[in-house]
């Protein structure tokens, strides 16, 4: 609101991958109910709740529960001890600083990008509540031009593979040729550019060394980045 801001970014670790820190920590493999390596939560929970959720794995803990699945001190069922140490298999031999790994920073923005898309195409700017049933076709047009160009079929549940093909400059120019409007279609460009500018630094584990341009662009790309989103979308 006019005020006066300042940023500052710390980038730690952001290159782990799911399947390495589930193998660090002891952790079951990343087709397991436990879908989370830096919380408790199942599958089933996750899905419910989308947002509300906090680190609370820690490496020290993760060694506990080994021990107790390895002695199973109780006499439990196999079953009520799978759930008593939340998805640890096996004994953790290194620790990993709890950070998002850059495959579901990767996901999560896919996901958001591809409601944008949607909504791009169904010129939901111009409409105040559009139905259920026209969201319906906005999607089945982004899906049905994603096959076409792209063969990218669609997804229940956004994974990284879809994920790394929709962020991707051939991806953008496919939805554009169904955005209607040319000032809509620039202004998409223009946030995929960005976006396109700031990933190496978020990829790598060493930005400064890396990718030294992209970080010292970083803060500005990403206050445009953010100006864009809160104000033509």
């Amino acid at each position: 609101g006019g005020m006066q801001r300042s940023f500052r970014f710390f980038f730690r670790g952001t290159g782990y991958d799911d399947k390495m820190v589930r193998e660090l920590e002891g952790l079951e493999a990343s087709g397991s109910t436990y879908v989370c390596t830096l919380c408790d939560s199942t599958r089933a929970e996750a899905s419910k709740n989308m947002v509300l959720h906090s680190i609370t794995r820690s490496h020290c803990e993760n060694l506990e529960r080994y021990e107790i699945w390895r002695k199973n001190p109780f006499s439990e069922s196999a079953d009520e001890l799978r759930d008593r140490v939340k998805g640890v298999s096996a004994k953790p031999f290194m620790e990993t600083q709890p950070t998002l790994d850059a495959l579901h920073c990767d996901i999560g923005n896919a996901t958001e990008f591809y409601k944008i898309f949607q909504d791009e195409i169904g010129e939901v700017f111009l409409k105040s509540n559009p139905s259920r049933e026209e969201r319906r076709r906005w999607r089945s047009a982004l899906d049905k031009q994603l096959r076409k160009k792209l063969k990218l079929k669609p997804v229940m549940r956004m994974n990284g593979n879809f994920a790394r093909r929709l962020m991707t400059r051939e991806a953008v120019e496919a939805v554009c040729e169904l955005v209607p409007s040319e000032e809509r279609r620039e202004a998409l460009l223009k946030l995929m550019d960005l976006y396109f500018q700031m990933k190496p630094v978020w990829r790598s584990s060493f930005p400064a060394r890396d990718c030294p341009d992209q970080l010292c662009r970083y803060s500005y790309n990403s206050q445009q980045f953010a100006d864009l989103l809160s104000t033509t979308f």
